[in-house]
């Protein structure tokens, strides 16, 4: 009777030892997959950063065009203008106060990773963190270059629309460079001299604005090359 209740104890600690490991076997698995998934995300979310970085220096370098273009234009309409003082590069900065951009980042790498429910097997806490911050600051982005596509399409364009006949550049011409602002932005061609002092009004409000967005657009590299570089030690990427 002793034998064979040993025998049963034995067999029965034999299953559940077996059924332990089967079951820790799993779950070291299921984590593993869990955190090669993860992982995954994390490689995508560092090149949508890193295609932020891009846009984020390529929109700063283009609001310091319409900085410089609204600063030169305050002093151009300061020294009393005629008509006969608008040249190509009067032209351009006052085109240069229609810079408006977009901030087109891609949020779906991050929002997957927040629905995930794994963001605990982040190592690097202070990640999480920074990838909250950065990504509810650009509701803010949204919102400033929002208002400033409205501004330009909504109250400068058709202001200076009475006083110019063209605002175009052709891309193939060889004359591309003398009629483009900056990047994508054409200057515009004056027929007539503008209303001075709307014209100074509006170039002191972009002034304004496009301060403000160099400084933001400068923060907002300045945060994703810290989060890159948070991301290539969390990944390894060398």
């Amino acid at each position: 009777m002793k034998n064979i209740l040993a025998r049963g104890g034995i067999e029965f600690l034999a299953v559940l030892v077996g059924l332990s490991g089967s079951l820790w076997i799993d779950g070291n698995v299921k984590e593993n997959e869990s955190i090669v998934q993860n992982n995954e995300i994390l490689n995508r979310l560092y090149m949508n950063l890193k295609a932020d970085s891009s846009d984020g220096e390529w929109n700063r370098k283009a609001y310091e065009r319409g900085v410089k273009g609204s600063k030169r234009i305050i002093e151009w309409c300061d020294s009393n203008p005629t008509f006969d003082m608008v040249n190509d590069s009067i032209e351009k900065d006052i085109s240069a106060i229609l810079i408006a951009t977009y901030f087109g980042n891609n949020e779906e790498e991050y929002n997957s990773l927040k629905n995930s429910g794994q963001m605990h097997l982040i190592k690097n806490k202070s990640i999480i963190t920074d990838l909250h911050r950065y990504y509810s600051s650009l509701k803010w982005t949204d919102y400033v270059d929002a208002d400033t596509w409205r501004l330009t399409e909504e109250e400068i364009t058709p202001f200076l629309s009475e006083y110019s006949n063209e605002l175009y550049f052709d891309v193939r011409a060889e004359s591309r460079e003398k009629n483009r602002v900056y990047a994508i932005y054409p200057k515009l061609n004056l027929i007539k001299l503008p209303d001075i002092d709307k014209l100074r009004f509006y170039a002191s409000k972009k002034l304004w604005d496009h301060e403000h967005q160099v400084r933001w657009y400068k923060s907002i590299v300045n945060r994703v090359t810290k989060l890159r570089t948070l991301l290539r030690k969390e990944l390894d990427i060398k």
